[in-house]
């Protein structure tokens, strides 16, 4: 293998949990691709909903627009919403996992489409620029924000590793199964848990640590129904267990902001 791979796949998630959107060229700030995960599902108490234990919301896609706006589209319903947040209205509490951080709300169209979807009551909402959500860990420095993804800015995963996956598995699962920012090829299979930072284009980012994987991706990522044979889980527990869980990608936290297009230059930095 070369030492150095090459960038060939681009996916940002404007609604957390929903159908992601393939792009040719990404624009990359603190928190991540521009428009990655932005908008979230809440609960009637502002708790964040999910495709782990609601597969319906990955049948929904979400598309963005320059000021908030977002346009949601789903095959079992018949008509598409445009939704808006309300920049005069009091910021909303929410909560991701253990933070906590403001949002606003994009209105009671969207929250009664989104909970038609989902199957109890719902509401979207918006990450203003003014929400200043911190990366926690060790690799995170004063200033690192996220935005309403699991925990980082950027995952990363390798065609290489996913090939080496699916020799084990009697149905191959899709890399859109495990939801990554950006897709590399051209590496050694599962060599990116060795790196401490990587290059990709002419923008740097520090390695995290490798992504803890889950039940979500276990969901077809076209359907949202769950596979009955347990994988790609099953298989990551015979040959990527830690003491956090199965592991597949890494995590990765941007040290410059810029453009990322396909065919950029994937250059690691080696664990010393």
């Amino acid at each position: 293998m070369s030492a150095h791979g090459q960038l060939n796949s681009l996916m940002r998630y404007p609604l957390k949990s929903t159908a992601g959107w393939s792009v040719e060229a990404a624009e990359l700030s603190q928190r991540g691709l521009l428009d990655d995960r932005r908008w979230m599902v809440v609960d009637e108490v502002g708790e964040f909903v999910t495709a782990r234990h609601h597969g319906a919301l990955l049948t929904v896609q979400a598309e963005p627009g320059s000021a908030g706006e977002l346009v949601l589209r789903c095959a079992g319903l018949a008509d598409d919403v445009t939704a808006a947040p309300s920049f005069e209205s009091s910021p909303v509490q929410v909560k991701v996992w253990g933070d906590r951080c403001p949002a606003l709300d994009m209105g009671d169209q969207a929250a009664q489409w989104i909970s038609q979807v989902v199957g109890r009551s719902c509401r979207v909402v918006y990450m203003p620029d003014e929400t200043k959500r911190p990366v926690s860990g060790a690799a995170s420095t004063p200033g690192d924000i996220v935005s309403f993804a699991d925990g980082y800015p950027v995952l990363l995963t390798l065609q290489e590793s996913l090939d080496a996956l699916n020799e084990g598995i009697d149905e191959p699962v899709a890399m859109a199964c495990f939801r990554p920012n950006i897709v590399v090829s051209g590496l050694e299979a599962f060599s990116e848990h060795s790196w401490s930072s990587v290059r990709i284009g002419e923008l740097d980012f520090t390695v995290a640590g490798p992504c803890v994987r889950c039940q979500m991706t276990t969901r077809d990522h076209r359907t949202g129904t769950r596979r009955s044979d347990g994988e790609p889980l099953k298989a990551l527990a015979q040959t990527r267990r830690t003491d956090d869980g199965v592991i597949f990608g890494i995590n990765l936290i941007p040290r410059a902001t810029g453009t990322l297009r396909l065919g950029d230059r994937v250059i690691p930095t080696l664990l010393s």
